[in-house]
């Protein structure tokens, strides 16, 4: 019961809007362009694109180091059968996934 309580004040925070609003949602990006314009919002959105592209490009370079580290590390399965296989394993161990 007193998580109900907790959810509650949450959702009552939300409605009043007394709480900051979420990253990455309509309600930031416009408050974000109210406070600085739309110069500044768009500037912000070309920052992330690209460093999103130097992210994909820095990994492109280096992704047979990172292979090798995940294939040292064993903590992650790179090659094993059932992955090859396609098989889905969450039900039961080695059933193979339908193809639709």
């Amino acid at each position: 019961m007193k998580n109900n309580k907790v959810s509650i004040d949450l959702d009552l925070e939300q409605l009043l809007g007394l709480s900051e609003p979420k990253k990455n949602t309509l309600e930031y990006d416009l408050n974000f362009i109210i406070e600085n314009g739309i110069e500044d919002y768009i500037k912000q959105q070309e920052n992330e694109r690209q460093k999103d592209k130097e992210f994909v490009e820095m990994f492109k370079r280096n992704y047979n180091e990172i292979i090798k580290f995940i294939e040292f590390d064993g903590r992650i399965a790179v090659e094993c059968f059932t992955c090859i296989k396609g098989m889905n394993l969450s039900k039961k161990y080695g059933k193979p996934k339908r193809k639709e």
